[in-house]
């Protein structure tokens, strides 16, 4: 598929007490997981996060990019994902989401249009780490960077976004796991089980 895949990768992983996207699931680790996820849907995959990470650990081909300067958080990995992609569309996860839903992920991408964003609503809130963004989106972002904003709450009023219904996106993965992430111990222990 002619879209990128960013993989963000940069979290600080305080609530969990160790670094999510190494921790393991059925032998596999969390950012290793998202990068295959991305790889049977886009034809290039970015990692995108801090400077702390250990390329050597990701046996796949995708390529690693450093969060700009000075920021941090979700919004500057996507900042730096998008700046560095070859393609217009570009699919987003955080590595710390292991269930994602392959036929959801392209629905998304197929879906995006004339949007900045294709945003799927799940657990009654947008879910803006499992979403689809327009490579002209990097601007608006660049700019909230400036004035120090980290969140994507910040981000999505600014752009043109689709949001999908939970209703649809529950047509395709029932459970709603693709918005599973582990932020905790415990959330941990609950995905552990789900590959028992």
């Amino acid at each position: 598929m002619d879209a990128t895949g960013i993989v963000l990768a940069g979290g600080r992983s305080r609530r969990m007490g160790r670094d999510k996207a190494y921790l393991e699931i059925g032998g596999v680790s969390n950012l290793e997981r998202a990068v295959r996820t991305m790889s049977r849907l886009c034809d290039e995959v970015i990692i995108a996060g801090g400077h702390g990470l250990m390329e050597d650990r990701v046996t796949s081909d995708a390529r690693w990019v450093h969060d700009p300067p000075g920021a941090s958080g979700p919004m500057a990995g996507l900042a730096a994902g998008l700046a560095a992609a070859r393609y217009d569309v570009c699919a987003v996860i955080a590595c710390d989401m292991p269930f994602v839903n392959d036929r959801l992920l392209a629905r998304l991408v197929g879906a995006l249009g004339e949007s900045d964003a294709i945003v799927p609503k799940g657990d009654g809130v947008p879910q803006s780490l499992h979403a689809v963004y327009a490579r002209r989106c990097l601007p608006t972002i660049e700019s909230l960077l400036r004035l120090g904003a980290r969140s994507m709450r910040d981000l999505l009023p600014r752009l043109l976004v689709t949001y999908v219904s939970e209703d649809h996106c529950r047509a395709i993965d029932p459970a709603g796991l693709s918005w599973f992430n582990m932020n905790t111990p415990d959330d941990y222990s609950v995905a552990r089980q789900f590959v028992a």
